[in-house]
């Protein structure tokens, strides 16, 4: 009989944990309408919130993840769902951005509208959702650091984000240091876009925060695009924190092995939020 109890206890706390596990996706929103959607790929763009605890008066910061992918295609898991669940696993509204990329046509401005469009939903129902509109900010990987980055760059009042982090993001679209596929398909050949869209040659001062992490060990993304950024972030007196790590790679996430510098990051990320943004 004690067997049995147990037996019930296990599975009762099994599928307990699955069902909390399960309402952490508090809902999914596509960013156009179906006649806006025909072109473009602008079917795929979507926002997949992460909130079980939100209420009207439980005003949180919200964060929309941009996952990498050269701006080709997303790696939407590792870098967008795994993420979003530990931000609101720590009280954030987290918000997984699927915004249009060049397997489907797009190409610089669609990734940044799709941004805009993100926020603008956000804003529009942050009394729902719990979310505190001064506290929008963005998380990006790779190609979406790069999308981080433009967020904070190439904004009006209406979509300056809070904050912005980028994670061994893209930068530049200029040699020796450009990551070529990016380029490929955010520029589509449009070369005239190379200045507007190098983020290094563009740092205001009055830019949003930025929290940037690059690994020296990269062996997709070159480090010296964010150490040429990060050097104008900080002549410029743009409220910042730099990470440079010996070992770390590439791709991890907000899971990098234990053995590089970057492991916590997320944890150091939010400290920093705490104590230096909000």
């Amino acid at each position: 009989m004690k067997q049995y109890s147990r037996y019930i206890l296990s599975v009762f706390f099994i599928l307990t944990g699955v069902c909390a596990y399960a309402q952490t996706l508090l809902e999914t929103h596509r960013l156009w309408h179906k006649y806006e959607s025909a072109t473009e790929g602008r079917h795929r763009s979507k926002l997949f919130i992460y909130n079980s605890q939100a209420t009207s008066l439980d005003k949180r910061p919200a964060v929309i993840v941009m996952p990498g992918g050269s701006y080709t295609y997303l790696a939407i898991n590792s870098e967008g769902h795994d993420v979003a669940k530990y931000f609101a696993s720590k009280g954030m509204v987290s918000v997984v951005l699927r915004y249009r990329m060049g397997f489907y046509g797009a190409h610089y401005p669609h990734q940044i509208e799709d941004y805009r469009r993100a926020m603008d939903y956000l804003k529009s129902n942050a009394e729902r959702l719990g979310i505190d509109t001064s506290k929008i900010g963005t998380v990006g990987f790779s190609a979406g650091g790069h999308l981080s980055g433009c967020a904070a760059i190439e904004y009006n009042a209406n979509y300056r984000p809070a904050f912005a982090a980028m994670i061994y993001p893209v930068v530049t679209m200029k040699e020796p240091y450009v990551h070529e596929a990016s380029r490929k398909h955010l520029l589509r050949g449009n070369m005239e876009l190379i200045d507007k869209l190098s983020l290094e040659e563009n740092v205001t001062p009055d830019m949003p925060p930025i929290f940037l992490l690059h690994c020296k060990d990269d062996p997709t993304v070159k480090i010296e695009g964010s150490l040429i950024f990060a050097a104008q972030l900080e002549n410029k007196g743009v409220n910042c924190k730099v990470e440079i790590h010996q070992k770390g790679g590439h791709g991890f996430g907000v899971r990098p092995g234990n053995t590089s510098g970057a492991y916590g990051w997320p944890d150091r990320f939010i400290e920093w939020l705490n104590n230096n943004v909000f």
